[in-house]
């Protein structure tokens, strides 16, 4: 079954088309990593296949054009070789200029219409199995359409479309339980569905059927349909899930009133087709649009993050390609504000004052004329000096003196004057004053309830991690912080209020930082 088709561009992802779940955007750029040596060098005229996870790719390139196709398993190289080829010749005729697929949407359509046609052709294949006369043909013509045709003289088939999506439902039309045309009628089924009665069932016929699904559709999904059971009791359906081992089948009666919407939701579950969006889907897409019209850049991109989860959900691989792109244009417009705004502050917070002004007047007391041992600061002697005779004997010199004596001359060093340690001077205590902040936006405290009330809420403390608490809501309202901002948010609170925070308080501090940021923004 044809799941997905992409097309690059100089290694660039330019076009989508979803026909059932398949690769979401994150594995789809592994896909691409993978991939991305064949992307840049591509081997003209030969297509690759690879298997990855539950899907198939099957790869094709052409100058600067690239061609994914993802499959089921079931699906084989020489089967999907060709409608590759047909993709890149209709690609190359509308769309000389490949970039401007997203700008024309005539030939968008018209080249949507013949993928469709494509799908259609590569003929994803339902088998319907099981014993004779268990209601094998009611169901058959309770999905089939009005077109019908003939596979030699044992099967029939018809078109099935679910959500768009064509199929070939295939009925065995021969009575016998262990003819050698089962393998033949359920190779290449992309879907089997077994059907047996609950009323009348033989456990080996079923084993049989079971075995025949395994050996030759060992890659297709299976389906297991209890039918009739308006015919059985509750008690009757327990012993036979514990007889059959089988404990995931679909009771159900086919004669029932919403037994075809019944079975195209589980045919629709277990292929994994897509489900449409919301009804709301586009009524958010316009909100989405005016905030970022509007400017409220934060708002914004909660929008577009809140759109591209349900794309995700959904499996809407267009459109969430569409919304991540316009969520990595918003992040990078508010990261450049958040950096020019860093700046301005940063100049703003560092800038030199213009004048330095002094609060006390500040006197130099004038140098003495002379200093000590007769000498003027320009090194002359005074007048007055006394010169010690030489004949005068010395006065007993203690030990820490020296007399350097020279000739006709001698020179007294006198003592050092040793002074005394000044004794520590214990001051009395101050009172440590706070330091005022500087005025800004801070946490008004008044918000936030006094120590004693929270008596209660202490004694029994709830186990939170108030930092992703805090994030969470901050989110959710729109705007972002870190989480190391918000670990010190919360520890200056904490210190601030002087108590343990609270739940509350997380609250109360996520909407005045959301408030701040808006009126910053």
């Amino acid at each position: 079954m044809l799941r997905q088709i992409h097309i690059f561009f100089e290694q660039q992802h330019i076009f989508v088309k979803d026909f059932a779940k398949g690769f979401g955007y994150v594995e789809l750029k592994n896909v691409q990593e993978i991939i991305k040596k064949y992307m840049a060098l591509p081997i003209i005229g030969k297509t690759l296949s690879r298997k990855i996870s539950n899907f198939q790719i099957f790869h094709q390139g052409e100058d600067n054009l690239y061609f994914l196709f993802v499959t089921d398993l079931v699906d084989t190289i020489q089967y999907i070789e060709k409608y590759i080829k047909m993709t890149m010749d209709k690609f190359s005729e509308l769309f000389p200029e490949p970039l401007k697929i997203k700008e024309t949407d005539t030939a968008r359509n018209e080249f949507s219409i013949f993928l469709n046609q494509i799908q259609k052709d590569l003929r994803s294949k339902i088998s319907i199995i099981g014993p004779a006369y268990v209601g094998k043909t009611t169901l058959y013509n309770l999905l089939r359409s009005n077109d019908e045709k003939t596979i030699m003289d044992f099967a029939k088939a018809s078109s099935l479309s679910i959500n768009g999506i064509s199929f070939e439902l295939w009925d065995f039309q021969l009575r016998n339980n262990f003819s050698p045309l089962w393998p033949k009628f359920i190779s290449s089924s992309d879907l089997v569905i077994l059907v047996f009665n609950l009323g009348n069932y033989h456990l080996k016929i079923i084993d049989h059927f079971i075995n025949l699904q395994k050996l030759e559709g060992n890659f297709s999904k299976l389906i297991v349909i209890g039918n009739k059971r308006d015919l059985v009791e509750d008690d009757d359906i327990r012993r036979i899930k514990n007889e059959l081992n089988i404990h995931n089948f679909v009771e159900i009666s086919l004669n029932s009133p919403d037994a075809e919407t019944k079975i195209k939701a589980l045919i629709k579950e277990i292929i994994g087709l897509k489900e449409d969006l919301p009804q709301n889907f586009e009524e958010m897409v316009q909100i989405a649009d005016d905030l970022t019209k509007d400017g409220k850049k934060v708002q914004a991109l909660a929008k577009y993050k809140e759109l591209v989860k349900i794309c995700t959900e959904y499996h809407d691989l267009e459109q969430e390609r569409i919304f991540n792109s316009k969520v990595d244009e918003i992040n990078t417009e508010i990261r450049e504000q958040t950096k020019l705004r860093r700046e301005f502050e940063k100049k703003k917070d560092f800038a030199v004052p213009a004048r330095v002004k002094f609060e006390k007047k500040i006197s130099v007391k004038p140098l003495p004329s002379t200093i000590s041992g007769g000498l003027f600061l320009n090194g002359e002697k005074a007048d007055n000096e006394l010169h010690p005779s030489i004949e005068s004997s010395p006065k007993k010199l203690v030990s820490f003196q020296e007399i350097e004596s020279k000739p006709n001359r001698l020179k007294i060093i006198k003592p050092i004057k040793i002074t005394k340690k000044p004794k520590k001077i214990s001051l009395p205590p101050r009172k440590v004053s706070k330091i005022k902040e500087k005025p800004g936006a801070s946490m008004p405290l008044e918000l936030f309830p006094p120590h004693e009330d929270l008596t209660k809420e202490i004694e029994k403390p709830k186990i939170v991690n108030f930092t992703d608490e805090l994030q969470k809501i901050i989110s959710e309202k729109g705007s972002s912080l870190s989480l190391k901002l918000s670990e010190t948010l919360l520890t200056d609170l904490e210190k601030s209020l002087g108590r343990p925070l609270t739940i509350d308080d997380v609250n109360s501090a996520a909407e005045f930082f959301v408030k701040q940021d808006q009126l910053s923004t």
